[in-house]
């Protein structure tokens, strides 16, 4: 198992521009309202030789807010699971009243612990910064997680504390899966059920998370990287800033998931939002599982499941290749199912055919179907499947003005027929075909 790093803290210190700063990206949001980071996030990061997870967790705080005592208990199990503690204060502040708190509650779990004072732009301000030796910690580092200013040597420090493991070097790429779908259809339900933990907080008010949370499960002894998302509002204008960013989040954390699980309400059936994410899903092309949760709360099943997948077909015409599961994240109820139709979907979203293959449902579609307009016969004179992730295609033709997108799609079906690519789309290019000029 790989050390795990906990970013722990009172709020608006700093964390989660640290913990982007650690991972190499812009993960998590970040915002001056105080309580941002409200579900812990984690992250896998390779320094030298060492692999490491980094966990972004909720800040602590005594304001009366209706998820205080939720942040504070996401903290106290983000520590409890945690192998190195980076406590971080704010330089330039000061010691807060609580970060006194904070430091009692980390002494008393004993575990490795680095003092991260922030905020510290220059090597002058670190005299700032020596007060915080009375938390207790020997390990201090100054940085400016801003700036990036001494992250390379709390990297260092962290590398330091972590037993070398020559298995980490044969950690294989585990396979991300991105739960996407409107405010409040269970997606913060399903990560807690599957990692069989309060991992994020629920809520009944739409828009509860806020960044896309990032979790390693374990699922019949197989690790993922399940990816919670915010919900996507509907209409094209955002109601204010913090909405704009957790869309931008999603839309971030779309690019860099396997697998797409778009999650719908049985209760209230497919609508304009799930068709708009499926047209974003199909733009990012990724491959799609149709997940229909709260199926517990649905009575004459079979009725339903009838209704669900003909809306599902009619009004996500452009996905027909996916599947449709009808899920329980408060059950459990196939929540299982999810991991071994992604592994069999990624499968497909990297099927690379041989040129044998095409051309074997090349000449069978030619055969069956020639396509003719205006006295001219559509000649496909060169094929080849040029890259996966997604699969495609490129058919250099005879001529463009006949190719007509009844026959890309009569193309492509003829691909899903023989080899499947189930769950995935696949992208056909045509071009004009010129003959290679033979060198004297």
């Amino acid at each position: 198992m790989l050390t795990k790093v906990v970013i722990a803290g009172r709020p608006n210190v700093g964390k989660s521009t640290l913990f982007n700063r650690l991972i190499g990206r812009k993960k998590a949001i970040i915002h001056e309202t105080p309580g941002t980071t409200r579900d812990r996030n984690d992250y896998e990061v390779s320094w030298k030789d060492k692999k490491f997870i980094v966990t972004d967790t909720a800040g602590w705080s005594k304001d009366v807010f209706v998820f205080s005592v939720d942040m504070s208990r996401q903290l106290d199990i983000a520590i409890e699971q945690s192998d190195i503690v980076l406590f971080v204060v704010d330089g330039k502040m000061g010691i807060h009243p609580a970060d006194l708190q904070i430091a009692q509650q980390i002494r008393l779990s004993k575990k490795k612990t680095i003092l991260v004072v922030n905020k510290i732009d220059t090597q002058a301000e670190e005299i700032k910064g020596y007060e915080f030796y009375e938390l207790g910690f020997d390990d201090i580092v100054f940085v400016s997680a801003n700036h990036g200013r001494s992250i390379h040597d709390l990297l260092d420090k962290i590398w330091d504390n972590i037993k070398y493991d020559r298995r980490t070097k044969k950690t294989q790429e585990l396979l991300k899966i991105i739960l996407v779908g409107k405010p409040n259809v269970g997606k913060s339900s399903f990560i807690n059920s599957v990692t069989k933990e309060k991992r994020s907080i629920v809520h009944d008010i739409p828009g509860t998370t806020r960044d896309s949370l990032t979790a390693h499960i374990c699922v019949n002894n197989k690790e993922y990287i399940i990816i919670d998302t915010a919900g996507l509002h509907r209409g094209s204008k955002t109601k204010d800033d913090m909405e704009y960013l957790s869309t931008l989040s999603t839309n971030y954390a779309i690019e860099d998931a396997d697998v797409a699980v778009l999650v719908a309400d049985a209760s209230q059936g497919i609508g304009e939002t799930e068709v708009k994410i499926a047209r974003l899903l199909m733009e990012k092309n990724k491959p799609v599982i149709v997940a229909v949760n709260k199926w517990d709360l649905i009575e004459e099943k079979e009725e339903a499941a009838k209704y669900f997948e003909e809306e599902l077909r009619e009004r996500i015409k452009f996905m027909s290749w996916a599947d449709i599961i009808f899920i329980s994240a408060k059950t459990g109820q196939r929540l299982e199912r999810i991991f071994q139709e992604a592994e069999i979907v990624f499968k497909q979203y990297t099927k690379q055919l041989t040129q044998e293959e095409l051309n074997e449902v090349v000449r069978d579609a030619l055969a069956r179907k020639p396509y003719t307009s205006k006295g001219k016969t559509l000649k496909l004179k060169e094929y080849s499947q040029v890259a996966v992730k997604p699969p495609v295609f490129i058919f250099s033709v005879n001529d463009m003005d006949l190719v007509h997108f009844s026959y890309e799609r009569f193309l492509e079906n003829c691909l899903r027929d023989k080899f499947g690519f189930r769950g995935t789309p696949i992208v056909l290019k045509f071009r004009k075909y010129y003959r290679k000029k033979v060198e004297q």
